[in-house]
This record gives C-alpha cells, structure tokens and sequence, in this order.
C-alpha cells in the first residue's frame, strides 16, 4: 500500500509539472510579426529617433538599451550604457552646436525579435570658441532588439565616415 501511495504521488507531481511546462510554452508563444509589420515599425523608430536627436537634448538616449556595444571608426569594440553614452554627449554638446544637415531613408533588414536598419547622414559640428566646423558624413548602421515589454531598443550601432 505504501508503495502504491508513492507511485501515485509520483505520478500526481509528473503531471502537474508536464501541465504546468506545457502552460509556460503557450505563455510564450508570441504571435509572428510579419516582415513588412516590422519594416514599418523599425522605420516609424528610426524617424523617431531622429526627430528627438535634432532637437540636440539627451531624449533621444532613451532610444538605447541599458547596455549596447559600439564600434566607431578608429577605435575597439566598446560596451557602454545610457549613462556613459550621456556623459559622452555632454562633453560633446558643451564644446561644439551639432545640426543635423540630412539624412538618408533607412534600409532595414527585419527578424522575428531583431533588426537592422542603416542610412546615411551629413552632419556638421560647429566649435562654441572659434566657428570651426566639422564635417561628418557617414552610413549609421543599427541593431534594434524588441525588449520583453514589447518596445524596440539600440543594442548595437556603428558607423562608416565617408571622405
């Protein structure tokens, strides 16, 4: 009898964590987002971010995820955060006026969770000192990633200056 109890209880505990695993999966199943449904969002976040980054406040570093990586030209491939990528900004903003001259339409390349999106800018950064202008022209290229509460972050970018 007491071995009968033991298998019974065994039994009720499988069964409970079979439906129990079986629930979390259909938890997570998500519905597919189609190529063209994701082409329009990641667009419709590219022209976001760069209506907030022309007005040259920090807004538009609510873009990034809590942490990225970044390759820029000339350097190694660095892990940063909103915080250092602020931080990066105000040393920037304190010493040039940066306008945003254009910028290309962005490409994308979607996936289920992920994409890519790149375009071309022509900005310029003009020294509060002495006038000095900097031309920057380049391609921007960035990976997007949806985050679990459904919203789409910068978790990498990089980009090519053009001469």
């Amino acid at each position: 009898m007491k071995k009968l109890k033991s298998h019974v209880s065994l039994t009720v505990i499988l069964l409970i964590v079979l439906i129990g695993c079986k629930m979390d999966k259909n938890d997570q199943t998500l519905t597919k987002t189609s190529d063209s449904e994701l082409k329009a969002i990641i667009t419709k976040q590219v022209d976001s971010l760069y209506a907030v980054y022309e007005r040259f406040d920090y807004d538009w570093i609510e873009f990034y995820a809590d942490n990225y990586t970044a390759i820029y030209p000339d350097s190694p491939i660095q892990h940063f955060t909103k915080d250092s990528l602020r931080s990066q900004w105000e040393r920037i903003y304190a010493k040039y006026d940066v306008q945003l001259i254009n910028r290309g339409r962005p490409t994308i390349i979607p996936s289920e969770d992920m994409a890519i999106s790149y375009n071309t800018f022509n900005e310029i950064f003009i020294n509060k000192e002495n006038s000095d202008t900097i031309k920057n022209v380049g391609t921007y290229i960035i990976n997007w990633k949806r985050q679990s509460d459904d919203s789409w972050k910068i978790v990498f970018e990089t980009l090519q200056n053009h001469k």
